[in-house]
C-alpha cells in the first residue's frame, strides 16, 4: 500500500511511504503515542501529480493541492455528533476503515473520527470544482466540507498517551464509486464556464439592486474562459434584460472579456433594440 505521506502537521514537503497491509493492521489497531498533536504524521492516499513544484530547501514536492494528482481513497472527518453506530448504518454497503480521532474522549466531547473508503476508480482532483462538490456533500453531509479539497491532509492513528480512549474499525463492503455521476464531465463543464450558464439560468435577481446583478455579472464575465467567451457574454445580457431589467446603458458599464468589444456591442444592440 502505497500514499503521499506529509511528516508533520507543519512541514511544507511530502514524500511517498509504503505500508504492508500487515503493518497497517497493526497500526489501526495500536496507534502512535503522541504527547503533541503537531508531531503527527499525515497521509493522503492517491498519487503525486505528472509535474511537481519541488520545495528547495528539501528538495521534495512541496504540499500543495497542485502536486496532489489523483486519490484511490477518499478520506473524511466526522466530528459533528453523528455516532460511529449511525454512520456504519448510513454506510454499511461500503468498504471502509475507521479510527478516532486525537481528540477523541480527552479534549473535546463527542464522537470524532476518521473514516477512509477506498474506490473502485481514482479520483481526479482537478475533478473537485464545485458542483463534483455539491454531490460528495450530499453523499456525506456530515463531514467538514474541507475534506473534499484537492489536497485534505488526515492525521495517521495517533492518540496523545497510552490507554487514552480510542475506536477502530475495519469494515468490508463494495469499494466507493463516483462512475455513475460522471465527475469528469461535471468538472470539465464547470472548466469550460458552463457553470456560469446554469447559474445565470437558475438565479433570480428580480428583486435585487441593479447594482448587484451587475457586479454579479462583472464577475462572471472576468471569469469566462477562452472558447466559451461568446456564449457567456451572450447569456449574461439575456440575463440582465430579462430577468433582472437592466437597461441598454447600464449594460455599457461592464467590461467585456478582453478582445472581445466588438462583439460585445453588437450583442448589446442586437439584444436591447
Amino acid at each position: 500500500m502505497q500514499f503521499l505521506l506529509k511528516p508533520r502537521q507543519n512541514s511544507t514537503w511530502m514524500r511517498y511511504s509504503g505500508i504492508t497491509t500487515e503493518a497497517w493492521n497493526h497500526l489501526i489497531a495500536n496507534p502512535i503515542v503522541l504527547p503533541d498533536k503537531s508531531l503527527a504524521p499525515l497521509s493522503i492516499w492517491g498519487k503525486m501529480a505528472d509535474r511537481l513544484d519541488i520545495d528547495p530547501a528539501y528538495n521534495q514536492p512541496r504540499c500543495t493541492a497542485e502536486n496532489v494528482g489523483k486519490l484511490f481513497a477518499l478520506q473524511i472527518d466526522v466530528d459533528n455528533g453523528c455516532s460511529i453506530d449511525d454512520f456504519v448504518k448510513c454506510y454499511h454497503r461500503y468498504s471502509f476503515q475507521l479510527y478516532t480521532s486525537y481528540s477523541y474522549g480527552v479534549f473535546k466531547p463527542g464522537y470524532r473520527f476518521r473514516v477512509i473508503l477506498p474506490l473502485a476508480e481514482p479520483l481526479e482532483t482537478s475533478w473537485l470544482v464545485p458542483p463534483v462538490k455539491d454531490n460528495l456533500i450530499k453523499l456525506f453531509d456530515m463531514v467538514d466540507v474541507s475534506c473534499f479539497d484537492r489536497a485534505h491532509w488526515q492525521i495517521l492513528p495517533c492518540i496523545s498517551s497510552k490507554g487514552a480512549p480510542y475506536i477502530y474499525m475495519q469494515h468490508q463492503g463494495e469499494r466507493l464509486s463516483f462512475a455513475r455521476e460522471n465527475f469528469a464531465q461535471l468538472a470539465k463543464e464547470y472548466q469550460d464556464g458552463a457553470h456560469w450558464r446554469r447559474e445565470i439560468a437558475k438565479a433570480d435577481y428580480s428583486t435585487t439592486p441593479h447594482a448587484g446583478a451587475i457586479a454579479k455579472a462583472q464577475e462572471i464575465l472576468d471569469n469566462a474562459i477562452e472558447g466559451t467567451r461568446n456564449r457567456t457574454m451572450y447569456s449574461v445580457l439575456r440575463w440582465l434584460k430579462d430577468k433582472v431589467g437592466v437597461s441598454e446603458s447600464e449594460v455599457y458599464d461592464l467590461n467585456p472579456p478582453a478582445g472581445m468589444d466588438t462583439e460585445w456591442v453588437q450583442m448589446i444592440v442586437r439584444l436591447f433594440k
